[in-house]
């Protein structure tokens, strides 16, 4: 059984270090406010809870990292949390999100989206979206100051690129050197503690490599292919997610590709189009189970996220969240 506490290492020059380990019982009372996140690196986090249901047998998340010249990196992990990432403060950095094991769930004005196992997540914090990580998530969070991004980034690319979410995997050739780059000066470490002008030197070689890949974003439609067909088939699924005849067949043939090429870009990521689809339908109906004063039926939100009935509903939904859909919004509603 996990023991209650918290401790934290924010100040210090250059290393970031944080620790909250929560037992069962003090997740199911609500013990922990994270009043003591404001003045760190998980600033721009927000109206933080900890879902119950997703952490039954309590809770742990740690930081562990480092900070110079306003650029931070740091490996996370936690358990199920939910929350605000921005606060709409034009000081405000930029961020890659780097899933190494679990998802991390987000919505916002322009829509819902999820980001897994071997995909990065670029954003700009300014601009404010809920999120939910799954239980055991692993990330590499990497902050650069916005005004270091956009001096890089390329004429005419850079208020698409900043204005919304952008998504790639982690297997292409410019996101694997940015990995290695940080692991180069995750190694140089004592160095960079003792010398100011490498830390702006570093700072400045990643913040153009970081640059490079939000300039080479392309846009998805007919023809693509490779590691972008799957972000591009997620973004399709997403579209069509209320719709009855959404199929493998239907989101190959939107995307110009054979089923055989959809599934097999998929099978690569160890996932299916279906299994993504029934993923976010499933998240989808637990959004509106949980929206503050929603009258409808179970039945109602089963049939408007294409279940077949309310019994099958019920059982996905208890099968991933340990309860069922009448117990989860009765606990969480209170």
């Amino acid at each position: 059984m996990k023991e209650p506490g918290s401790r934290r290492k924010w100040h210090p020059e250059f290393d970031l270090e944080s620790t909250v380990t929560l037992d069962a019982e003090a997740v199911h009372e609500g013990r922990f406010d994270f009043t003591d996140w404001p003045d760190g690196p998980l600033a721009h986090l927000t109206r933080l809870r900890i879902p119950r249901f997703a952490n039954p047998n309590g809770f742990t998340h740690s930081v562990k990292g480092y900070k110079f010249s306003d650029f931070v990196s740091m490996n996370v992990y936690s358990d199920s949390l939910a929350g605000v990432s921005g606060s709409n403060n034009d000081t405000d950095p930029v961020a890659a999100h780097v899933v190494m094991s679990g998802e991390t769930r987000w919505s916002g004005k322009s829509g819902d989206f999820s980001v897994g196992k071997g995909q990065m997540c670029i954003r700009d914090t300014r601009i404010p979206l809920n999120f939910m990580s799954a239980p055991a998530t692993r990330t590499r969070v990497v902050k650069i100051p916005r005004d270091f991004v956009t001096t890089h980034a390329v004429q005419g690319k850079r208020a698409r690129v900043l204005n919304e979410p952008m998504i790639v995997d982690c297997d292409l050739p410019q996101v694997q050197f940015f990995l290695n780059f940080l692991e180069s000066i995750e190694k140089s470490r004592d160095v960079l503690r003792e010398s100011p002008d490498v830390q702006k030197l570093a700072l400045e070689s990643c913040a153009a490599v970081f640059s490079g890949i939000l300039s080479g974003r392309t846009d998805t439609g007919a023809g693509v292919e490779g590691a972008s067909l799957v972000g591009a088939a997620k973004a399709a699924i997403e579209k069509n997610l209320d719709q009855q005849e959404l199929s493998p067949v239907m989101i190959a043939k939107s995307l110009g590709v054979s089923l055989r090429t959809l599934h097999r870009s998929f099978a690569e990521s160890g996932d299916s189009p279906m299994a993504f689809a029934r993923r976010r339908r499933l998240q989808k109906a637990h959004d509106e189970l949980m929206r503050p004063g929603t009258a409808d039926r179970i039945s109602e939100i089963a049939a408007r996220w294409q279940y077949s009935d309310a019994a099958h509903f019920i059982r996905h939904f208890k099968s991933h969240y340990g309860v069922t859909p009448a117990v989860y919004a009765r606990s969480n509603k209170t």
